[in-house]
């Protein structure tokens, strides 16, 4: 398999030749390769003069000069910061942190999940968000069915669960510790341990609980919404990283919230499937238009890198279309039906059991597998 490609652009030449050495060093000798700039003008006539389709993760020094350069729509960026402070455009990553940690995060930014993660011989940790422009699309029920088919494929499977008002409530949860961990301690500790420059001690399923209902792992969800709500870009991702490079789950469902919140743009950027649901009303039409058409106008860098992943999908499927699709060109990859029963649930284990539901998400499971192993491997 092909090396990940990395462009690095930081000015001081002590910290290159570090993490060089780190990567000569380490696992990631045979899965990485970078090429080292600490000189704006070297990096500038390297990037006019190649072709390069990899990552460029650079200081803003840098960047203010390439963003405005012909080129910079054939490569997707991250912005790397002594402090991973909130920037409107892109995604900003912390300089100082564990070096296996910023790895793993730059190689989930080009599609690809980090060394360690491989399960199998020839797998790797496939990370799929579902997505939807509109509250009420379903996103959760077919995302915890995803997580359940995939688990009963034989897959170890994590149902990620982003949302402030969050679903996983609905599961009948089984702790694996004697003492309550958590996603709030599994934050807490991730970042404690970045302090230290080291990973938290724990693997990802000594903060989980594990759901029978939907065959994964999860995590009981904070008492504070506040701790949803106030999740940083760069906490995500450390968390969504931390995960994938576990060694422990093939599979990665992230359950995600309608809107712009920082989370949710770190999520969807990490991920190598976006399973975008649209449900036949003009409301969800309306809402998926805008925001693309707001994202294409205010972050193309950004939609252009994540676009190719996107599969659109259609729930509460009846048959045939009353609107027409908000995104001019766009083709629906999949449909999942329409549920009379579950128009008024009163017991969730009713979300589990529609056979009809539970073959149009298999079908779409089998989608997302063949897609992200395609090419070798490599997500999309």
């Amino acid at each position: 398999m092909a090396p990940v490609q990395i462009v690095l652009c930081v000015e001081d030449s002590q910290y290159i030749e570090l993490l060089l050495r780190y990567v000569r060093e380490s696992e990631y000798a045979a899965k990485v390769r970078i090429r080292a700039f600490s000189d704006v003008d070297m990096f500038m006539t390297y990037m006019d003069s190649e072709e390069h389709r990899g990552l460029v993760a650079a200081e803003e020094t840098f960047l203010k000069r390439w963003l405005h350069s012909d080129n910079i729509k054939t490569a997707r960026w991250a912005r790397l910061s002594e402090e991973a402070d909130y920037h409107s455009e892109g995604i900003t990553l912390a300089k100082y942190q564990p070096l296996h940690t910023l790895l793993e995060q730059l190689c989930i930014m080009t599609g690809r999940s980090a060394p360690g993660v491989t399960l199998k011989e020839g797998q790797y940790t496939v990370i799929t968000s579902v997505y939807s422009a509109a509250p009420g699309s379903g996103k959760s029920v077919t995302a915890m069915n995803m997580a359940k088919q995939l688990g009963l494929k034989g897959q170890s499977v994590f149902y990620l669960n982003l949302e402030a008002a969050n679903s996983t409530r609905l599961l009948r949860l089984e702790r694996k510790q004697m003492e309550e961990n958590g996603l709030s301690r599994l934050l807490y500790d991730l970042q404690a341990a970045a302090e230290q420059k080291e990973l938290p001690v724990h693997p990802p399923s000594h903060y989980a609980v594990y759901a029978e209902e939907i065959k994964a792992d999860t995590f009981e969800p904070p008492e504070n919404f506040n701790e949803m709500l106030q999740m940083t870009e760069q906490e995500t991702l450390s968390l969504i990283a931390y995960i994938a490079g576990s060694r422990e789950y093939d599979h990665i469902i992230i359950d995600g919230e309608s809107g712009w919140q920082e989370r949710i743009k770190a999520a969807l950027q990490a991920s190598d499937r976006i399973v975008w649901l649209l449900t036949d009303d003009l409301l969800c039409m309306h809402k998926t238009g805008m925001w693309t058409s707001y994202w294409q106008a205010h972050e193309p860098d950004w939609y252009e890198q994540i676009g190719s992943r996107i599969s659109f999908v259609m729930n509460r499927f009846s048959g045939s279309l009353l609107n027409p699709l908000p995104i001019t060109g766009i083709e629906l990859e999949g449909t999942l039906p329409y549920v009379p029963s579950w128009k008024q649930v009163a017991s969730s284990e009713l979300l589990w059991c529609s056979p009809i539901f539970q073959r149009d998400i298999l079908k779409l499971c089998r989608m997302s597998h063949d897609q992200a192993y395609a090419a070798d491997g490599v997500g999309m």
